[in-house]
Formats: C-alpha cells, sequence, structure tokens
C-alpha cells in the first residue's frame, strides 16, 4: 500500500474516532437528560396526584356543609 493511501486512511481513521467519541459524549449527556426528564415526570405526577386528592377532599367537605346548611 503506498505511503500516501495509508496516511489517508490513518487520517479516516482518527476522524472516525473522533466523531465516535463525540457521538459517545453526547448519548451520555442525553441519557443524563432524560433521566432527570423522568425523574421530573414522575415528580410532577405525584404533586398532580396530591393535588387532585386534596381538591376531592374540598369538594366532599363542601357537601357536608352544603347537607348541614340545608337542613
Amino acid at each position: 500500500m503506498p505511503a500516501n493511501d495509508l496516511h489517508s486512511l490513518q487520517q479516516r481513521i482518527l476522524k472516525l474516532l473522533d466523531i465516535h467519541q463525540k457521538l459517545y459524549e453526547e448519548n451520555q449527556r442525553m441519557r443524563a437528560e432524560e433521566a432527570n426528564w423522568q425523574s421530573e415526570r414522575t415528580r410532577l405526577v405525584q404533586q398532580n396526584e396530591a393535588a387532585r386528592r386534596k381538591v376531592h377532599e374540598m369538594i366532599q367537605k363542601l357537601q357536608v356543609l352544603e347537607r348541614n346548611c340545608g337542613q
């Protein structure tokens, strides 16, 4: 293999390794972001459920008050 072809091949391999490293790092960053989003989603679902329970409890209390005032 001529020296020029070998040098060209080495350069292409180095470029591919660099691209691989950048993609690997981006993939790791995106996985970390996904984990953060999943955690945030879980927290928001829990907050939503707590708010729903509180609203339901308030409605029940209002219904009891309404029945007691109507007597």
